[in-house]
């Protein structure tokens, strides 16, 4: 009997197919896209132009070369009313030159899942015969955890930009550039056999920020345009998965991502302002798009998309500490908890 194992937790799906002694496994790594972050996460997933905690370096490794200060962070996310669970512990540590370099540590734990017979015949076979279709009850369960742990490193390069002399002070244009180096690991038990999935890969990324105009009672610039590039897994790679008796692999799937962002902390609409906007290229074309508000340097508060999905959350810090929260009303649940705490140094 053929039984086909469905991933029902997210529609990022892992099957199985078992039949007279062979074995097939389709899975894309999806798990290595899911949103972190709880800025980024309310914010529409627009982290390619977000640089600014040190979580971003997963959206756009050249992040990690525009954050000057040690950042050490911790979240929690429930996701999809509870049906799975997911952790981010990441570090960022500044270095000489111009360099930075971060480390992020990402655990994945499905909870239960079921699986099923396979349905037999097609979907218009099964509309007119009811013997075709499931009875909904499962024949057993499995459970499928993933780690996901990402080092990226990144160089600034600065410059000013020319102005007429008597103008004011030089802006300066600041341009960055970053890799990922990525290690992934997923095991599962289905039928309480044990199956391994390993695999790495590299992402590469170009930050561009460009000042534009120039406080001088606080001496920082307070507006600013961000323009970003990334591309994430370009290195032909694999994952190789053991006990599988057909010895599969898949290999990693490309995607890219562009993004502008406009960010105005002049105070001259009562707070500081971050406008993002984003657009995802992988199985289809995705936008995503977001907005935060901060007052009082201290209290943020932020609402997005990231394509049919709407996104809420705020922020506050205080001193070197900050916590920030998201939701997420995801297509398959509502992603009601997703916390991020932190210390900045």
């Amino acid at each position: 009997m053929a039984h086909c194992i469905r991933f029902t937790v997210i529609s990022i799906l892992t099957c199985y197919f078992f039949a007279s002694a062979q074995e097939e496994i389709l899975y894309t790594a999806e798990m290595t896209h899911l949103p972190a972050g709880s800025d980024i996460a309310s914010m529409g997933d627009a982290g390619v132009v977000l640089p600014f905690r040190a979580t971003a370096s997963l959206w756009n490794p050249a992040a990690s070369s525009l954050q000057q200060r040690y950042e050490f962070s911790a979240e929690i996310a429930d996701l999809y009313h509870g049906l799975s669970r997911q952790a981010c512990f990441s570090g960022h540590i500044p270095l000489q030159g111009n360099i930075g370099a971060s480390l992020i540590y990402m655990p994945f734990f499905s909870g239960e899942i079921p699986f099923y017979d396979t349905l037999k015949g097609t979907y218009q076979i099964r509309i007119l015969d009811p013997r075709a279709r499931s009875d909904g009850q499962p024949l057993g369960y499995f459970r499928d955890n993933q780690h996901y742990v990402v080092l990226s490193v990144g160089k600034l390069f600065s410059f000013n930009l020319p102005r007429t002399p008597g103008t004011g002070v030089p802006l300066p244009l600041e341009i960055a550039a970053g890799i990922n180096f990525k290690g992934f690991f997923q095991s599962m038990n289905p039928k309480n056999e044990k199956h391994l999935g390993m695999g790495a890969n590299l992402d590469a990324g170009l930050l561009g920020r460009i000042g534009l105009d120039y406080d001088l009672k606080k001496k920082e610039v307070c507006r600013n345009l961000i323009l970003g590039i990334s591309l994430r897994d370009f290195f032909p790679s694999e994952i190789v998965w053991t006990n599988s008796m057909r010895n599969y692999k898949e290999p990693f799937m490309l995607s890219q991502y562009y993004g502008i962002a406009y960010q105005d902390k002049s105070g001259d609409l009562a707070g500081n302002w971050t406008i993002a906007l984003a657009l995802e290229k992988r199985h289809g074309t995705f936008y995503h798009g977001g907005i935060e508000a901060e007052f009082w340097n201290t209290v943020s508060f932020r609402a997005g998309f990231s394509g049919r999905t709407p996104t809420l959350g705020a922020g506050i810090h205080y001193k070197q500490y900050f916590m920030d929260y998201a939701f997420r009303f995801d297509e398959i649940d509502m992603s009601y908890i997703r916390l991020t705490m932190g210390i900045v140094l």
